[in-house]
C-alpha cells in the first residue's frame, strides 16, 4: 500500500484520513450527504422546456453546480482544503448566476450574451499569437482574424450587449455579501497571492520560517463544509420557483439541521 509520503492524495493511505476528517466533522459531511441525494432527487423531477433560455441556462448551472458541489466534499474529506476553497468559488459563480436568473428571468439573456466577449477575447489571443510568428491550427490568416473580430463587435453593438461580471450576477441575485465576504476570499486560493501562500510555511517564535507545510489539512474544513451547504441551499430554493418544484418534508428537515448547524458554528467563530 501507497503512503502519503510516497504518493501525497494518490496514495491508497488516504482511506485512513477520510475516515478521520470525516468522524471529526461528522455533522457537517452527514449534511452535505443529505443535500447532496435531496439535489439528485430534484434533478430528475425537472422538467426543462427546450426552448426556454432562462430554464435551459439553470437547468444546466445546477447540474453543473452538484458536480462541484460533490467535487468539493471529494477534496474536503482527503484534507485538501485549498483545492476545496478553488472549487468552491466555482459554486458560489453557479449560485449566483441561477438565484439572479430566479430574480430576473432577463439574466439568461445576459450570460448567453456573454459569450461574444469571451469569443473577442479569444480572436485576441489568436491574433497576437500570430503577430508573434506563432502557428495555430486554425489557419486563420491575421485579416480573417480582423474581420471575424468587426463582426463578432458589430453584433455587441447591434445589440448593445453589456458585458455581465460576477459582482452584477451577485447583486442581481442579491447576494452581494456572500460575493463580498465567501466569494472574495475564496479567489484567493486560485490566483497567486503572497498572503495566501503563508499556508504552507511554518513560521517560529522570531518569524522565520521553520519548515515548508504539505499533506492533508482540515484547519478550514467546518468553513468549507457551511459554505457550500448554504450556497447549494441557495441554489435549490432558487431551482424550485424557476421550475415551480414543490419540496417535501425532508426539504424542511434540511433546512432544520443546517440553521442548528449555523448557529452551532457561527458561535464558535
Amino acid at each position: 500500500m501507497s503512503s502519503i509520503d510516497e504518493a501525497g492524495y494518490l496514495s491508497e493511505q488516504i482511506n485512513e484520513w477520510i475516515e478521520k476528517h470525516r468522524k471529526e466533522n461528522l455533522s457537517w459531511f452527514d449534511l452535505c450527504e443529505e443535500i447532496n441525494k435531496f439535489s439528485h432527487n430534484i434533478m430528475f423531477t425537472i422538467e426543462v422546456d427546450n426552448k426556454c433560455l432562462p430554464e435551459l441556462i439553470a437547468a444546466s448551472l445546477y447540474v453543473r453546480a452538484m458536480s462541484n458541489f460533490q467535487g468539493i466534499i471529494i477534496m474536503a474529506e482527503r484534507g485538501m482544503a485549498n483545492e476545496a476553497r478553488s472549487l468552491s468559488r466555482c459554486l458560489l459563480e453557479n449560485m449566483f448566476a441561477i438565484v439572479a436568473i430566479e430574480k430576473d428571468k432577463n439574466t439568461a439573456s445576459s450570460i448567453a450574451s456573454n459569450f461574444l466577449f469571451q469569443r473577442k477575447g479569444y480572436l485576441k489571443v489568436l491574433k497576437r499569437k500570430k503577430d508573434g510568428g506563432s502557428t495555430h491550427k486554425s489557419g486563420l490568416s491575421i485579416e480573417e482574424i480582423d474581420r471575424l473580430l468587426q463582426e463578432n463587435e458589430n453584433k455587441i453593438q447591434k445589440n448593445n450587449v453589456k458585458e455581465v461580471k460576477m459582482r452584477e450576477l451577485a447583486e442581481k441575485a442579491g447576494l452581494v455579501a456572500i460575493y463580498d465576504s465567501a466569494y472574495k476570499l475564496l479567489s484567493e486560493a486560485i490566483h497567486v497571492n503572497v498572503r495566501d501562500l503563508e499556508q504552507y510555511l511554518d513560521f517560529n517564535e522570531t518569524g522565520e520560517v521553520k519548515k515548508i507545510l504539505w499533506g492533508p489539512d482540515i484547519g478550514e474544513l467546518g468553513l468549507i463544509l457551511f459554505t457550500i451547504s448554504e450556497s447549494m441551499l441557495h441554489v435549490l430554493n432558487a431551482i424550485s420557483k424557476i421550475f415551480t418544484l414543490s419540496f417535501n418534508e425532508s426539504w424542511k428537515e434540511i433546512l432544520n439541521n443546517y440553521n442548528k448547524l449555523k448557529n452551532e458554528f457561527e458561535a464558535t467563530i
